[in-house]
């Protein structure tokens, strides 16, 4: 249970990061990408390197502060190419997946060196497992990850569905053209939608480092699942978090022995999870509807 709270956490922020782009018309196929870029910077910001010496746990709302700010660099690298330059949004989601996953895996060993100088660690690890540990208890600290996130959740569906700026944002991906004609800033928008959501796939980045022990440069396909969270709960945020706890309970089942020993290959324990995304896409996928606007540049005047 203590691992479902975790993979929980880890989903829903990864499924908040799309939902923040693709409201404004952004689609956000590199959330996958952001989030390996995500966990790279919290490895950094974690380490007794940057800190002079064991962090204490209080240094770790500043160490994912500062991971989701260094990981809006995506953000601008996807908004200037989608937004300015209005190339093709998967394109640039899946090279933006591509740079993410070749930088975070070059640069992994080279920093383990830096970071932890005076061992023999090769990889990037979390320094606050210790002081929060994961899967050691029925309800273990993850829990306290669980309502983090949660939190967030609620606080943008709060914003985005009863405020005049999340007003606003929604009508951004619907029919930028009226907003437009309005007098409001489409791209300013879209702007900050791509840099929260590029923030937030580094917070969900930074949260996998407590899943594993050390870093290898990869999420898991965590993006990609956060992706597929965010189409089968239609892009609304309450089916999104209870998609999010379907899915981290089939991850956390397929990390445990209790199906192996039932004679059930590990491959097929671990291919559960991905295999049940395929079906929910399936039976649902036609029936949730996008953001009228997603994908398709933004012509100003256009009517």
């Amino acid at each position: 249970l203590d691992l479902t709270f975790l993979f929980t956490a880890i989903l829903l922020a990864g499924a908040l990061s799309g939902y923040l782009s693709e409201r404004a018309g952004i689609v956000n196929l590199g959330i996958d990408g952001m989030m390996c870029i995500g966990a790279l910077f919290f490895g950094i910001y974690s380490s007794p390197a940057f800190w002079g010496g064991t962090p204490p746990f209080a240094t770790i709302i500043v160490a994912l502060l500062l991971t989701m700010i260094s990981t809006m660099i995506m953000g601008v690298m996807h908004a200037f190419v989608c937004i300015h330059l209005k190339a093709d949004h998967t394109i640039a989601g899946t090279a933006i997946n591509l740079v993410g996953l070749a930088l975070s895996t070059f640069l992994n060993p080279t920093l383990a060196k830096f970071l932890y100088p005076g061992t023999s660690n090769s990889r990037i690890m979390c320094q606050y497992n210790s002081c929060l540990p994961i899967g050691n208890s029925l309800f273990g600290s993850s829990i306290i990850i669980f309502f983090v996130v949660l939190a967030i959740a609620v606080g943008t569906f709060v914003i985005v569905n009863k405020t005049k700026i999340g007003l606003r944002f929604r009508a951004v991906g619907e029919n930028p053209n009226a907003v437009d004609a309005q007098g409001i800033s489409v791209t300013k928008y879209q702007w900050i939608s791509v840099l929260l959501s590029s923030a937030v796939a580094g917070l969900a980045g930074g949260l996998f480092l407590f899943k594993v022990t050390a870093f290898s440069g990869d999420v898991q396909s965590m993006g990609y699942l956060s992706l597929a969270i965010l189409i089968t709960g239609g892009w609304r945020i309450p089916k999104m978090a209870v998609f999010a706890v379907v899915f981290a309970l089939f991850n956390a089942a397929a990390g445990t022995t209790t199906l192996t020993q039932l004679g059930i290959p590990q491959l097929v324990v671990f291919s559960i999870p991905y295999i049940i995304t395929l079906i929910i896409l399936l039976f649902s996928g036609r029936k949730n509807l996008a953001p009228a606007h997603t994908g398709i540049p933004f012509e100003k005047g256009a009517r």
